[in-house]
Formats: structure tokens, C-alpha cells, sequence
């Protein structure tokens, strides 16, 4: 038997639920769950990105939300938040270009943090933190596979806009304009 899929009415009260539940955790950053996730989708929307991509980066840390049950690391948030995440946003019926970038976030880091000097300095603490714990910096082998993914250039994007969207001077917990990005996705899927 084929499980029923939530409308999409459905997924963005639980996408609200979540938030209203969690949203207000810290997860080693300076901001929470919610500020974090507003300012790197308002990131995304800045550049003009398509609502796939724009969703993704609203939704790119779910995984630390949706999955109560997974391994946490340390108070840095859920262990394999990204392939969680991934399989969340799958299993409610978003594009598959959603899960990809979702899921791929966090190699994006550890394929930056190897290519990018620079990059690696910039990291906050928390994130390099993670990083440990993720794999660290790519292999030779896994950077090539990285580049040969299609997506990778947008997986470079949501890794940028998830470090430069953790600015805690900005009061942004509206996630009003993201439910409804999210309603319109999941209708035209």
C-alpha cells in the first residue's frame, strides 16, 4: 500500500508547526533555528533564485527539526540533519531538486573547506565544530564526484548564503512569505 501524501496544505502547517515548536532553538549559532532559515531563504530570494531554490534554502536545516529521534552533536543540532532533511522534504512531496540541495549542504562545506582556503577561515565556530563530525574536508575522489553533480554550482550558492545567514543583529522570524512558496511549490508538483 502507497502512503497517502499531504496535500500541501498539510506540509506548510507542519513546516509552521515545526518552527513554532523548534524555531526558537539555538543550535551553536548566534541566531535560532527560525532566524537562521529566514535570512538564508531571503538570501536565496535576493539573488533572484527560481522557488525551488529558494524553498531549499528556507528549508536546507530541517533535518535538525523534523527528526527529534536523530544523534545530536553536542548542542550543534541533529546528526545527519542533511540526508534527514533530504528524505523529509521527499517524503512531502517536493522536487527533487528541494531534497538535492537540502541534502548536499553540508558536502558543499566539507567541498569548500578543501577548494577554498579562504572559505575555511571564515567558518564560525560552531560550523567548524560540525564539520569534525561530518567527514571534514573532501578527498580528492569526493570533490571530483561533487563537481560532477549538475547541481553543484547551487550547492556552492546554499553554502554561502547558510554561513552569510547568521547575522544576529537582524530581527527576521516572519516565515509567512516561505509557507506560501512552499503551498505554490507543492501545488505544481
Amino acid at each position: 500500500m502507497t502512503p497517502t501524501r499531504l496535500t500541501p496544505d498539510e506540509v506548510v502547517a507542519e513546516v509552521q508547526d515545526l518552527f513554532s515548536r523548534h524555531g526558537g532553538k539555538n543550535y551553536g549559532e548566534d541566531v535560532t533555528q527560525l532566524e537562521h532559515a529566514v535570512q538564508v531563504g531571503l538570501l536565496a530570494e535576493a539573488g533572484g533564485e527560481p522557488d525551488e531554490v529558494v524553498v531549499a534554502a528556507f528549508l536546507h536545516d530541517i533535518g535538525h527539526i523534523c527528526d527529534s529521534d536523530a544523534e545530536m552533536i553536542g548542542t550543534y543540532g541533529r546528526h545527519c540533519h542533511d540526508s534527514n532533511g533530504g528524505e523529509w522534504a521527499r517524503s512531502r512531496g517536493f522536487p527533487e531538486t528541494v531534497a538535492r540541495l537540502i541534502e548536499n549542504h553540508v558536502a558543499a562545506k566539507r567541498y569548500l573547506t578543501a577548494t577554498d582556503p579562504a572559505y575555511s577561515q571564515r567558518l564560525s565556530a560552531a560550523s567548524k565544530e560540525t564539520l569534525l563530525h561530518q567527514g571534514g574536508p573532501m578527498d580528492a575522489g569526493e570533490i571530483a564526484e561533487f563537481e560532477r553533480d549538475e547541481l553543484h554550482p547551487l550547492h556552492i550558492r546554499l553554502r554561502h548564503w547558510d554561513e552569510a545567514g547568521k547575522d544576529d543583529g537582524a530581527d527576521l522570524t516572519d516565515l509567512s512569505r516561505f509557507l506560501e512558496r512552499i503551498r505554490t511549490l507543492l501545488a505544481r508538483a
